[in-house]
């Protein structure tokens, strides 16, 4: 499996072209100074995962040109490439595939399964009572609206109506147009105050007649309930089957019905008595006059006119709405009832799999345990609403538990991250990585996977824990990884830790004019390195100076012979110039048991003529440039300062510190030489570390750039030879 990079003018690089190859491992790791091209590289992968070209931030003018190809199939999509950036350059990252783990795959498809069934059924119920309302879309809607239900209630909104629709109410509205009544131009008259009048005067007189009625009564059984009654008689053969109605009128007096028309002219007979009265008549006509007034609602003049038996309930218009839509419900008693058998049945077994997922070591919790169990930080986490997020589709959360000393206390997200430190808030972005690492191992499809310094400044055993989540996954076989990193310690860690092939499978980043160059990494562990090549490789022969006299501090101490000598080529002695190869070979050979020959001739000649070749070498790890080029550069500048001072009363047998000493007597004597205390300022800032160099931080100086430190040589060779009559025999010559 291989990843072929074309490269030109983005995000910085120049121009890089790589093979990137898997064959070996499914990890590659890749160490690159700070600058080289490890961030550009990375924006361009999320480039490319988005759909965006990428691009030359700083000079937009410079044409790009960007490929990126596989040889298996690989898409280059959000799904197929994840970039992971440093926290500093992305903290706000959060993983949308949280709620992808939350169940065990078996009970996720049963879930998903019961909800497809509801969902269905309530789609069939509300299409049957679009017909029957007359309406042709929005149904939903328009239930939610009228009843003031949340945007997801649509389903308890509909449970609720079994009541009333069980309950054989005596109304039947299923037959009005639901458009003709319910809409806001007919609820903006029928709001207004002189309209809202004339309809208590309406109902105050309909009630009236309703009392004096011969058959109808206030309340229970009106010119509605009459009519439902009489539907439902015929719908069930009732005078068919040679039953009889006894109507008990206001005076007591019974009047029996044997037959269906007998039984509706009565009916009919007593509505037109009431409608018909004159007074009843003339407040519809004063509302009607009002009706009248405005055109838009002359289709609402026309539907009353026909529909007399409405206006009375037009006072009460939530009621009304209500009453309609179980109306409509009714007259869709099978698909209700269909309705409410799936919903219900569904309902419990939903609740049976929230149950069991409660119990159940999902995918979710193994992430929230991985972060607890690996991760050091004052709180712990804990799986919040797992079973809202199943039934009410909400966005699944966490709960932060704080933790000091015995105590513990529950905190928002936001607060937690006001009391984190750094670090710590770094582990909770990690956390969200997790997530979607393992959401994405879950997928049939394999994720590259870039990791950008994602270790970053964690402290040692968060960074651990990180390195061994990664070595998880790597196992799994899921992703390809891309680890890039700017820091030599974890770049070695995880080659140790990963068993990364150290062959085919670590990479190194060499700017050059032309752009970028990944070449196989150089040694990992430099001493080692070093030891094996001092016969052969002169820079590092003379890297080793400050390695072999620590080494002699330790063992033998100060007082020493090799110790003082090895000194007199870090700081200029009386005898400097004069100590030789072989003796270096001697000290050498005596403390790391080599057999080294290194012929005639004196070592401080050996140490300028090897920074003046470190000048022109490319940026990459380079370790023993750094060392070299800061030995030369103490040397030459003590140099120019005991030359400058010319006082061997005050130069001569300094001890410990010795440059220091002479920059402070070089200050105090030219004060006003301001550019040279300067560069003098620099070299005793910036020569230290690498010229005391140890084990245990060498790491940190391998992740400098020593493009300062060459710089800072050219300038002190340029200040020692400028010194007319100064220049030494020890110095380079360029």
């Amino acid at each position: 499996m291989k990843i072929s990079v074309h490269l030109k003018n983005c995000y910085g690089i120049r121009a890089l072209r790589h093979e990137f190859d898997f064959t070996n491992g499914k990890a590659l790791l890749l160490y690159a100074p700070n600058g080289a091209m490890k961030t550009s590289l990375a924006r361009v992968f999320k480039d490319i995962s988005v759909g965006q070209d990428p691009r030359d931030a700083i000079f937009p003018d410079r044409p790009s040109e960007c490929s990126v190809d596989n040889d298996f199939g690989m898409p280059s999509d959000e799904e197929h490439i994840f970039v992971v950036t440093p926290y500093e350059d992305e903290e706000i990252f959060s993983s949308t595939r949280m709620a992808t783990l939350l169940v065990n795959e078996e009970l996720k498809r049963r879930y998903e399964s019961i909800r497809a069934s509801i969902d269905e059924a309530k789609t069939a119920l509300l299409a049957s009572v679009a017909r029957t309302a007359g309406i042709r879309s929005g149904v939903e809607e328009e239930l939610l609206t009228a009843f003031g239900a949340g945007p997801s209630d649509v389903y308890s909104l509909l449970e609720g109506f079994e009541a009333e629709v069980n309950s054989n109410p005596t109304y039947d509205f299923s037959g009005i147009a639901y458009q003709e009544i319910f809409n806001q131009r007919v609820q903006a008259f029928l709001a207004r105050p002189g309209i809202t009048t004339l309809l208590r005067e309406y109902v105050a007189k309909y009630d009236e007649l309703i009392e004096n009625s011969l058959y109808f009564r206030k309340g229970v059984f009106n010119h509605n309930n009459a009519s439902t009654v009489s539907r439902t008689l015929k719908q069930n053969g009732f005078f068919e089957a040679k039953h009889l109605v006894s109507l008990l009128d206001t005076s007591s007096e019974r009047k029996e019905v044997s037959n269906q028309e007998e039984f509706d002219a009565v009916i009919v007979q007593e509505k037109n008595r009431i409608f018909n009265d004159p007074e009843l008549s003339k407040r519809f006509e004063a509302i009607d006059k009002e009706i009248t007034k405005n055109v838009e609602l002359r289709s609402l003049r026309s539907y009353l006119d026909g529909h007399r038996g409405l206006v009375p309930e037009l006072a009460d218009l939530d009621g009304l709405r209500r009453k309609v839509w179980a109306s409509y419900l009714i007259s869709n008693e099978d698909r209700y009832g269909q309705f409410l058998d799936v919903f219900m049945k569904g309902k419990e077994e939903l609740a049976g799999i929230i149950d069991r997922a409660k119990q159940q070591a999902t995918l979710w919790h193994n992430v929230v345990r991985i972060f607890n169990e690996r991760f050091s930080v004052p709180f712990v986490l804990e799986v919040a609403n797992q079973d809202d997020v199943i039934l009410k589709d909400q966005s699944p959360s966490l709960l932060f538990k704080y933790q000091d000393g015995t105590d513990q206390c529950e905190v928002g997200r936001d607060d937690l991250l006001n009391v984190l430190s750094t670090g710590e808030k770094r582990a909770l972005y990690i956390l969200n990585v997790i997530f979607e690492l393992e959401a994405r191992a879950k997928s049939p499809d394999r994720t590259l996977v870039l990791l950008d310094d994602i270790a970053d400044s964690f402290d040692y055993k968060n960074k651990y824990a990180i390195i061994s989540y990664l070595k998880d996954n790597l196992e799994s076989g899921r992703f390809l990884f891309i680890i890039l990193t700017h820091n030599f310690d974890f770049f070695r860690t995880v080659q140790r830790r990963l068993n990364i092939d150290r062959e085919h499978n670590c990479l190194m980043s060499l700017k050059t004019d032309r752009g970028v160059d990944l070449v196989k990494a150089q040694y990992l562990h430099p001493f080692e390195y070093w030891k094996s090549n001092l016969h052969r490789n002169q820079t590092m022969l003379v890297a080793a100076i400050p390695m072999v006299r620590n080494i002699i501090e330790y063992t033998e101490g100060q007082d020493c012979a090799s110790y003082s000598k090895l000194t007199s080529l870090l700081h200029q002695k009386s005898d400097s110039a004069t100590i030789t190869l072989a003796e270096l070979a001697d000290i050498i050979n005596g403390t790391l048991s080599l057999d080294l020959s290194l012929g005639p001739g004196e070592v401080l000649p050996l140490i300028f003529e090897q920074a003046k070749e470190c000048l022109n070498a490319p940026e990459c790890i380079n370790l023993e440039n750094k060392v070299v080029l800061s030995i030369a550069i103490r040397l030459a500048a003590e140099e120019v300062m005991i030359r400058r001072i010319n006082d061997p009363a005050q130069t001569d047998n300094l001890g410990r510190n010795q440059t220091l000493k002479l920059f402070n007597t070089y200050k105090q004597r030219f004060p006003s030489d301001t550019s040279e205390v300067r560069l003098l300022d620099r070299v005793v800032m910036m020569t230290p570390e690498p010229i005391h160099l140890n084990s245990f931080m060498y790491e940190p100086l391998i992740d400098l750039s020593d493009y300062h430190l060459k710089d800072l040589y050219r300038s002190v060779d340029a200040l020692l030879k400028s010194m007319a009559g100064l220049s030494v025999s020890s110095a380079p010559e360029s």
